[in-house]
């Protein structure tokens, strides 16, 4: 298993080079099947900032699931991306997903990036923040570092 997961990080880096979105679908796809580990937590957030490709939500949603503080200033930038593609999204719903990892991340520095958050001119990042931030006694158990 160790080794396919490192052939489809080395993909996922070459797809990341080549600046080419279907190969990140493929490579992403074969990361999906064989299970992410923290080892892809660097190329993730390396991804996460490109603005060629179209899988943000899902990267968003992986980082979530690996609770891993070295995503937590590339999730804070996502949080204030706006995508072409997302433009039917009129609820951000990716700063959505942005403030639900930075919460289940949940170290003193997540939870900074969503007081920051919390300030935003727009509305709905704002509220979606201070929403995590009102529910982070309750919520404890979701975190990877509290």
């Amino acid at each position: 298993m160790k080794r396919s997961m490192n052939e489809n990080l080395r993909k996922l880096f070459n797809a990341i080079e080549a600046k080419d979105a279907e190969q990140v679908e493929i490579a992403l796809g074969k990361c999906f099947e064989s299970g992410l580990s923290r080892e892809f937590v660097p190329a993730l957030v390396e991804l996460l900032g490109k603005s060629w490709h179209y899988r943000h939500e899902d990267i968003v949603s992986v980082l979530q699931g690996l609770k891993d503080p070295r995503a937590v200033d590339a999730l804070y930038e996502e949080a204030h991306s706006e995508y072409e593609y997302l433009n039917y999204d009129d609820c951000f719903g990716l700063a959505r997903k942005c403030t639900w990892a930075l919460a289940d991340i949940g170290t003193p520095e997540a939870k900074a990036k969503l007081h920051q958050l919390a300030q935003e001119d727009n509305q709905f990042v704002a509220e979606y923040a201070q929403k995590r931030l009102n529910n982070w006694e309750e919520e404890k158990s979701r975190k990877g570092h509290a």
